[in-house]
């Protein structure tokens, strides 16, 4: 099993039922070879009804977590998903992480999911930052 990003042991999903983080492997399984028939900036619906959107798995106080789908082509099979290498910096008030899951017909982009968090003020909070689908959390960012 391949975690999408490294996340620390201690995050846990506390307090969601029946929600769990979920593998590089189960996310290529629930979206390969599907259409994108509809989307927007908060989410991808795809062929068979599944929906994908950017939320924040976790927090506290003040950290957060969010994104949005950008320059998507509809009606293109989708070949492969990539999560991109997140990139830390000082916000000037703790730090943010940013990071593109870019999704791919055959070698050409079809979608990137543009994500950031951050760890609230100060720097002394947390955030993980995730695709979603159903009730499974693909992590792809935190702070």
């Amino acid at each position: 099993m391949t975690k999408t990003i490294e996340i620390p042991d201690w995050c846990s999903m506390w307090g969601r039922k029946d929600e769990r983080y979920g593998s590089l492997e189960e996310l290529k399984e629930l979206l390969l070879y599907k259409r994108i028939v509809k989307w927007d900036k908060d989410f991808l619906l795809l062929e068979d009804g599944t929906k994908v959107t950017i939320e924040m798995s976790e927090s506290d106080c003040c950290a957060s977590a969010g994104g949005e789908f950008k320059n998507v082509t509809l009606d293109a099979v989708i070949t492969d998903v990539k999560i991109g290498e997140p990139t830390k910096f000082d916000n000037g008030d703790g730090t943010t992480c940013e990071n593109t899951v870019t999704i791919y017909h055959n070698q050409n982009p079809i979608a990137s999911a543009e994500c950031e968090a951050d760890d609230g003020n100060g720097g002394y909070y947390y955030s993980v930052g995730s695709l979603v689908i159903g009730k499974i959390h693909f992590p792809v960012v935190e702070a």
